[in-house]
């Protein structure tokens, strides 16, 4: 079947592939991403995901050379299936049934051109995700980040925004951003010289600042530690 209309059966049919087997879900991709890799994905790339899903069957009508990282065998047996009966070959898509955590470190550092992050999105799991394929990352790769609407992917959305003239934000949806490496440099410095990490500094010192200010003036001051206590609901102080 055509590539196109292979395409089309897709986003006509919703298969659902995720979950064990007692409770198969379809947490997909959004369509306007799934058509974002259409256009910016070419054969032969070197692309990599942490999760699967529709975007696996998109690498692979786009023939790049693709690794798929999941630990939910049924997941990759559903995506096979379904490859196998619309006779899309996966000759090019290499599953890796394992946590990203435990086997990104252990991958041969072989570069990448695109890499999807959009596996488990506990902490820290986006942010080792990131750390172990940033580097195999070439200069003007993608970096996607899947559902920053939660916070955890978020917090890896402000960090990579913030760290202009090594990170360039190229394209925005409802709950995935894309990311171009335009550095070697994956990040810089200690924490304190990271734009990101600098910000809560300087917010932290501005309230530090502000405290004790406010001690110089004791009623306000403790007015301003009940209001406080009041919406933590418990009673620490104010330091």
């Amino acid at each position: 079947m055509d590539e196109e209309l292979l395409k089309k059966k897709l986003f006509t049919e919703r298969p659902s592939f995720h979950g064990r087997t007692s409770a198969i879900r379809n947490w997909k991709l959004a369509d306007d991403v799934l058509h974002w890799l259409d256009k910016n994905v070419r054969r032969n790339q070197r692309t990599l995901e942490t999760g699967c899903g529709y975007s696996t069957i998109i690498f692979a009508l786009k023939g790049t050379r693709h690794t798929v990282i999941s630990p939910i065998f049924e997941e990759h047996q559903r995506i096979r299936e379904w490859c196998d009966a619309n006779e899309i070959d996966l000759p090019n898509v290499e599953f890796k049934l394992a946590r990203s955590e435990d086997l990104l470190p252990a991958l041969k550092p072989e570069p990448l051109d695109l890499v999807l992050i959009d596996g488990w999105h506990a902490l820290p799991a986006p942010f080792l995700d990131w750390f172990f394929t940033a580097k195999r990352l070439v200069i003007n790769g993608y970096v996607l980040v899947d559902d920053t609407q939660l916070k955890t992917p978020r917090i890896l959305h402000d960090f990579l925004e913030a760290e202009q003239g090594r990170w360039e934000l190229v394209a925005r949806f409802k709950r995935t951003d894309i990311f171009r490496k335009i550095s070697r440099d994956v990040f810089i410095g200690e924490w304190y010289t990271q734009p990101y990490c600098a910000k809560n500094r300087l917010r932290i010192l501005m309230r530090t600042k502000f405290v004790a200010v406010v001690k110089l003036f004791p009623p306000l001051y403790r007015a301003c530690k009940a209001v406080r206590n009041r919406m933590l609901g418990n009673n620490r102080e104010l330091k």
